[in-house]
């Protein structure tokens, strides 16, 4: 770090030391003023300009975090931080083979920064071409931490894609021997077993009938129905502040947070949630030690997001990483997915993960009819996916997470 001559040092470093305790203490407005002043006074400070596209990338500002982190780099900051953040918002705003050479020079310019050769390895997972060279980064930022679950469940998805189910199984086992439900684990080992043909290692973690619970709102909350509580949740979706791009659903937009409203349908959804929560945990008949309700957490919160979705809507089997139970309530149906006919469009399926990794399996799946004012809950580690539908109706749901509180 050099600072420009015609400021002391000391000051310098005052005003960045004032700047990054803002940062730290979420005081964010006032830290991109600090941070911009001191830039006035030390244009190629590179901490300061590398912290201000974290700042600028947090605010959701791409392009401006891009713009920082390359003069970071450009100002000569040396540990790798600046490039590797640089490589990682390439990747995000679809510019991969600019982030791969990022990446690629910050790996070979810092061979122990584990966060990097984990960041290689998933944009290049992107491309299936190029798995080879992402199972090797992933190997190498598990080499240089053992313990790095993130890494070695990375690593244990790349085994699958490259058809090597037994060398997966095994990465995902040391996974939940520290932490038996981590989801991203549990969720890899079934499509691992699925792919080694091991139907009853899959149904001892998987039992789509009894692990699958449904509920139906039957009036509460000052709602005498459904239909009126789905009146007024149909209203705050559409009309919710954040409904915009698409995030997790094909032909269709997403909410950010939903939930946390003290609006009268939000408070009788979440009632509903709570207690289809209670009665799926008083249903099940599993083992205490099974992995499912073995990992109750002690407490918990709600996390929710409005899904709207138009003709050829769908989302791709996915689970929910963070969560312990996952769900969805139906609020707006198009006719077709509310049809007695065999076409189960717009219905939603479990049991069967994506293509790249079970491309040779045949595992047990489950559909389900969506209703209006229905309920279902699962554990957040199945596999499910929602299927198309051809309709000019749209389609409106409240997806939700039960997410362990930390700490």
């Amino acid at each position: 770090m050099t600072p420009d001559a015609n400021l002391n040092t000391d000051a310098l470093r005052q005003q960045f030391l004032t700047a990054h305790r803002f940062h730290q203490q979420g005081r964010l407005a006032e830290a991109e003023a600090a941070y911009r002043q001191l830039l006035a006074d030390a244009p190629k400070h590179p901490e300061a300009l590398r912290l201000l596209g974290v700042l600028r990338y947090q605010a959701g500002d791409a392009d401006a975090a891009i713009d920082f982190f390359s003069r970071a780099v450009t100002a000569g900051s040396m540990d790798g931080r600046a490039e590797e953040a640089l490589g990682c918002v390439l990747g995000e705003v679809g510019r991969r083979d600019e982030a791969i050479r990022c990446l690629q020079q910050v790996v070979a310019a810092h061979p122990e920064q584990r966060s990097a050769f984990f960041n290689l390895g998933m944009m290049l997972m992107q491309d299936p071409l190029q798995i080879d060279a992402a199972t090797s980064a992933f190997e190498r930022a598990v080499g240089l931490d053992e313990s790095d679950d993130r890494a070695r469940g990375a690593l244990a998805r790349a085994l699958l894609c490259q058809r090597k189910p037994g060398d997966a199984l095994q990465q995902v086992e040391q996974v939940l021997a520290r932490n038996p439900g981590d989801v991203h684990a549990l969720a890899h080992k079934i499509a691992a077993l699925s792919l080694l043909g091991d139907d009853a290692g899959v149904a001892a973690l998987v039992d789509l009938e009894s692990m699958i619970h449904i509920e139906r709102f039957e009036g509460g909350g000052g709602f005498a129905d459904a239909s009126a509580l789905n009146t007024r949740l149909a209203a705050h979706i559409l009309n919710h502040p954040t409904l915009g791009a698409e995030r997790t659903t094909t032909n269709g937009m997403d909410t950010g947070e939903i939930l946390r409203s003290a609006e009268p349908e939000i408070l009788a959804l979440v009632e509903l949630v709570d207690a289809a929560i209670e009665h799926m945990m008083d249903g099940l008949t599993l083992d205490p030690a099974h992995p499912f309700p073995a990992s109750r957490p002690s407490s918990w919160y709600l996390s929710g997001w409005g899904v709207r979705m138009w003709r050829g809507g769908y989302q791709i089997p996915h689970y929910h990483k963070d969560a312990w139970i996952s769900g969805v309530y139906y609020v707006q149906l198009p006719p077709v997915v509310s049809a007695t006919d065999a076409s189960q469009q717009g219905w939603i399926e479990f049991g069967r993960g994506p293509d790249d990794i079970y491309h040779d399996a045949s595992p047990a799946i489950r559909r389900i009819q969506p209703e209006e004012g229905k309920l279902i809950a699962f554990p957040s580690y199945f596999w499910h996916r929602t299927l198309p539908f051809d309709d000019e109706h749209e389609r409106l749901c409240i997806s939700f997470n039960v997410v362990p509180a930390q700490g």
